[in-house]
């Protein structure tokens, strides 16, 4: 396990995803990460409101995807405890209208490159 000031040492920004790293939790972010059986996640496009737009750490998730470059996991237990789930790639991307919330919303699915 790693505490916030080692993944951030690493992941380099307050934000959920870096040039070359994610953050993952459980909600306590708001995002709604999904984590399927498989070891995939299925991981929600930056931007609470408002349709997403290809910018920011949706545009580092895109490229990810066309380069294939990995990307590291780092999911949080608890307060101030980390777990490294070790180097994912992008998969695939779908945006699609979130019915109940009236915004179109970027769902990239993370695979662990030892899966791939």
């Amino acid at each position: 396990m790693m505490t916030w000031k080692e993944v951030l040492a690493q992941h380099k920004t307050l934000r959920g995803i870096g040039p070359h790293s994610l953050l993952v939790d459980r909600g306590e972010s708001g995002y709604r990460n999904r984590f399927l059986p498989d070891g995939a996640i299925l991981y929600p496009g930056e931007g609470l409101w408002g349709h997403q737009q290809p910018v920011k750490g949706n545009r580092v998730l895109l490229e990810a995807l066309a380069t294939q470059a990995p990307m590291r996991v780092y999911e949080r237990k608890k307060p101030n405890c980390w777990q490294d789930r070790g180097l994912y790639r992008v998969e695939s991307v779908e945006y699609r209208l979130e019915e109940a919330e009236r915004r179109y919303v970027y769902w990239f699915r993370l695979v662990p490159l030892e899966a791939t």
